[in-house]
């Protein structure tokens, strides 16, 4: 793939050699997250808005290497191909052109000018082409032919023979058919014939040209929606005129000799039989496939908007009344997740209270009760209001309707595989639940088509569809790590190129036991060495003893980060705690640099929130003579007296930040720096294993100043300030 990293620098706007490390990833097995978030050459000038349409690309062109190899061995049997042709062919990115080249050379053995040619028509044929002037005409020429074939009996069918000969020749002239495919993409309409003349829905198209050039991408997508449903007819039409003399101009260079007339004739034929509908298809081909890029573009802005606004949290609860007299109540939370589902009977009509629906309330504590906007909607809503105290809690009701993709959902496979033990009123309810909710999480697993992005959707296949929210969902669960420890189906499903049989290791009882490392998933069953190194970043290891585990960094920096531990004298876990502290490493190497501030110093973040997880392991202590000083360590804070803060480091006996060395300015009391519980990073000034003391120092560990809060007297003092003023 290395020969398009010209092609896609250009296309990309970024340099070549880091095009190449593209196209390598990709021969590699590497995913566009991947490349993004831990190959240095990339993710320095490359993002993931660049590199998805990138790997889309390779992706394309790797489908055309089945259709090269026909065509290299369809010209290696003809004796065609050489050194320039395979170059070309190995470049080429379209179809279309590749179409264009094979095609004389697998002619249809059944087609009118292919028995022409058995019957020898080809010799006139070729002397037609030559354009000479002068000599016989092409009746007189045409004579000789008559009777060599039965079908041949008058000279009027022996010119019609050729004109087919003719015309398959100009239509298989590999520049003919480039110059008539971007004539009609150019200049050409549509003419849209309805199956129903008297349909509204397609009236403003019908009985007038539409051109290509002013049809939106929205139109498009509509208009051959409608005719791979049969409604519509959507014809591709030119002018006749300008067609045929742009097809003129390049094939006749003499417009007095005597074949002329039939070799115009055979253009038109050319055009008319065996050009227009191959034409028709691949111009609709080519907008199909520019619309879909723009929708799937629309749909993803769309996503991205709705993952941005989606604040839900805590859980829904969404209540109907059949009429079967039963309330039936469903329970779920922000992600689709089914916590609770039930059946209660209804109530009297002069006690409309629920108890089972108070139970739910009181447990799910939901912010949000759904009601079915149906017949017995008034009925469930009175039930609701007095089961529970609205106006004394912050529960909110809304209605929604039943809409069909909801019904629809209810009915799936999905539901029912999933959820086989409620039964067809809770089955509803919670549908009913999840189309109002619009779980973003869920829609790559059940199908977007149940949920409302964008109006567009309906025009995409579900597959490009859920691609889409997959990887906007990938950009944001991934970054943030998948825990091992709590690992569910749907996140571990983001992870780029892992297979279902891993995802079942990773999820089962024993994986806590058998990997504390992230180096132990090599031990993975059917793990291989590409999806180890596409996953392995991703997958936090929260009670690992390795700090770097407990992160998002890639075990393949693991020494790079130590190695800038060990310049700065500081622990992994200070690092962790503090990863800003890497800014000053005394390293010169661009690359580096860049990848330290854009993705390092984040990936090492997500391990602050695991620590409370390591602490209250059990974990070995450092003997005194194992401590060094001047090291920076992690620690969290004991004890807070007067006199300064007791810090457990993991040592044998806990260190003492005196208050002196709690900030570079002066405080009152250790509270305006540090609180109980706190992670800190401190320096190892003395160590004394006589007295075994560790002293400890929170001065210069960074650029910044520790933050200090002002204490209760000066709070105090300022207060009467004021209140004197």
């Amino acid at each position: 793939m290395k020969e398009f990293s010209s092609y896609i620098a250009d296309t990309w706007n970024i340099r070549e050699p880091v095009a190449k490390e593209i196209t390598q990833s990709f021969e590699k097995g590497d995913s566009p997250l991947y490349c993004a978030d831990y190959c240095k050459a990339i993710s320095a000038e490359a993002d993931l808005s660049q590199l998805w349409p990138i790997f889309d690309f390779l992706n394309d062109v790797s489908a055309l290497v089945p259709q090269k190899k026909r065509l290299v061995n369809a010209l290696k049997k003809a004796g065609k191909l050489n050194e320039e042709i395979n170059k070309r062919i190995s470049l080429c990115i379209n179809p279309y052109e590749i179409d264009d080249m094979l095609l004389p050379e697998r002619p249809n053995p059944r087609s009118k000018a292919q028995i022409a040619l058995k019957k020898g028509l080809g010799v006139l044929a070729d002397k037609i082409l030559l354009q000479e002037d002068g000599g016989e005409s092409v009746e007189e020429a045409a004579t000789s032919f008559v009777g060599t074939d039965p079908t041949l009996a008058s000279v009027d069918d022996v010119i019609s023979d050729v004109k087919d000969i003719l015309a398959e020749r100009f239509a298989y002239d590999e520049t003919a058919r480039m110059m008539v495919r971007e004539f009609a993409y150019d200049d050409g309409f549509f003419e849209v014939q309805l199956k129903n003349k008297k349909d509204p829905e397609f009236s403003r198209y019908a009985e007038k040209p539409i051109s290509i050039n002013t049809i939106s991408k929205e139109d498009i997508l509509f208009l051959l929606s409608a005719e791979e449903k049969k409604t519509i007819r959507l014809k591709l039409g030119v002018q006749l005129f300008r067609i045929s003399e742009l097809i003129k101009h390049h094939f006749i260079t003499n417009s007095d000799c005597a074949g002329f007339d039939i070799i115009c004739q055979a253009i038109d034929d050319c055009w008319t039989r065996l050009l227009q509908p191959i034409v028709e298809r691949d111009v609709k081909d080519r907008l199909r496939r520019e619309a879909e890029k723009f929708a799937l573009a629309e749909i993803s802005r769309a996503l991205m908007k709705k993952i941005a606004e989606d604040n839900s949290e805590g859980s829904f609860l969404v209540t109907s009344v059949l009429a079967a007299k039963n309330v039936v109540l469903t329970a779920f939370n922000a992600q689709g997740r089914l916590v609770g589902a039930s059946l209660d009977k209804k109530p009297a009509p002069e006690r409309p209270v629920s108890e089972r629906l108070k139970q739910f309330v009181n447990r799910y504590r939901p912010s949000l009760i759904i009601i079915p906007n149906d017949e017995n909607a008034d009925n469930a809503e009175n039930i609701v209001s007095n089961s529970i105290d609205i106006k004394g809690s912050d529960v909110k009701i809304v209605r929604t309707a039943i809409t069909p993709s909801a019904l629809e959902l209810s009915r799936s496979d999905w539901m029912k595989n999933n959820f086989s033990d409620l039964d067809d009123s809770m089955r509803k309810a919670f549908a009913i639940g999840l189309s109002y909710i619009q779980p973003i999480t869920l829609m790559p697993i059940i199908g977007i088509r149940y949920f409302s992005i964008h109006p567009l959707q309906n025009y995409i296949s579900e597959k490009k569809s859920a691609e889409i929210v997959e990887r906007a969902l990938s950009e944001i669960v991934l970054r943030e790590g998948i825990p091992l420890n709590d690992a569910g189906s749907i996140a571990l499903h983001l992870l780029p190129t892992i297979t279902e049989s891993i995802i079942n290791e990773l999820m089962s009882a024993e994986a806590k036991k058998n990997y504390t490392t992230k180096n132990d998933l090599l031990k993975l069953p059917g793990i291989s060495e590409t999806i180890f190194r596409n996953i392995a970043g991703y997958i936090v290891i929260p009670y690992s003893e390795n700090p770097l585990d407990r992160t998002t960094v890639h075990p393949d920096h693991y020494k790079w980060v130590s190695d800038m531990c060990g310049e700065l004298s500081l622990s992994l876990d200070a690092v962790v705690n503090n990863p800003e502290s890497l800014r000053s490493v005394s390293d010169h190497d661009t690359e580096n640099r860049i990848f330290l501030e854009k993705k390092l110093i984040s990936e090492l973040e997500t391990g602050q929130k695991f620590a409370a997880t390591v602490f209250s392991k059990h974990r070995k202590k450092a003997k005194l003579d194992e401590l060094t000083e001047g090291t920076v360590v992690s620690g969290h804070v004991t004890n807070i007296t007067p006199f300064g803060v007791f810090v457990n480091i993991n040592a044998v006996c806990e260190g003492l930040i005196h208050i002196s060395q709690l900030a570079d300015t002066y405080i009152e009391t250790p509270e305006q720096v540090v609180t109980l519980g706190q992670t800190i990073n401190v320096r190892i000034i003395k160590i004394d294993p006589k007295k075994r003391r560790i002293s400890l120092s929170m001065k210069g560990l960074s650029a910044q100043p520790v933050k200090v809060a002002p204490s209760k007297r000066q709070l105090s003092s300022l207060a009467s300030h004021f209140q004197n003023r």
